[in-house]
């Protein structure tokens, strides 16, 4: 074999390993959660990106699942990071969309709660890569507080969510609620 095949064998293999490794890049996030009538820092709200996967149907477009998920809690400026990482995804190789969702008992949940906003986001994908400033209303009654509770991600592992799931059931408790499975 001369030295050239063997050049281009090796090319080849590599172009496809990359067109078809299934491998996806999660896009990294940070900002700052305040509140939306002090501008103060909120500290220890959750901040969970779930990832999304959309798989291409034959009778119906397509079927959009979640299929991974990072979290983390704010410190005490409200600041977050949640880094990129690359994940194995199984059978085909997929270009995720994410979205952010915030929550701390007592507050609007983002994107949820109506006045819970996101200042400065740019809505084309990828994200934009820049630090946000999420907002997030102190709420004042009980039927407010009944009214935004968010979903509890179940389709994703509990390890990938602990965070966000324990601060919804501490206010499932202090609502007098029982306590949500990890389900």
């Amino acid at each position: 074999m001369t030295k050239k095949k063997k050049v281009l064998i090796i090319l080849s293999s590599i172009i496809l390993l990359i067109i078809f490794f299934p491998v996806a890049y999660l896009s990294p996030f940070k900002g700052q959660v305040i509140g939306t009538g002090t501008k103060e820092p909120i500290e220890g709200a959750v901040v969970l990106v779930v990832y999304w996967k959309e798989v291409p149907t034959i009778v119906a477009g397509s079927n959009t699942y979640p299929a991974d998920a990072q979290e983390t809690l704010t410190d005490k400026h409200g600041e977050f990071s949640i880094p990129w990482k690359l994940a194995w995804f199984g059978k085909a190789k997929w270009w995720p969309e994410a979205n952010v969702n915030i929550f701390k008992p007592g507050y609007g949940a983002f994107p949820r709660h109506k006045r819970a906003t996101a200042v400065g986001v740019n809505k084309s994908w990828p994200p934009p890569k820049k630090y946000i400033v999420y907002e997030i209303p102190k709420l004042k009654t009980i039927s407010e507080r009944r009214s935004n509770l968010p979903r509890s991600f179940s389709e994703i592992p509990y390890e990938k969510r602990k965070l966000f799931f324990k601060l919804i059931n501490e206010e499932y408790m202090s609502l007098g609620f029982s306590p949500r499975s990890k389900n």
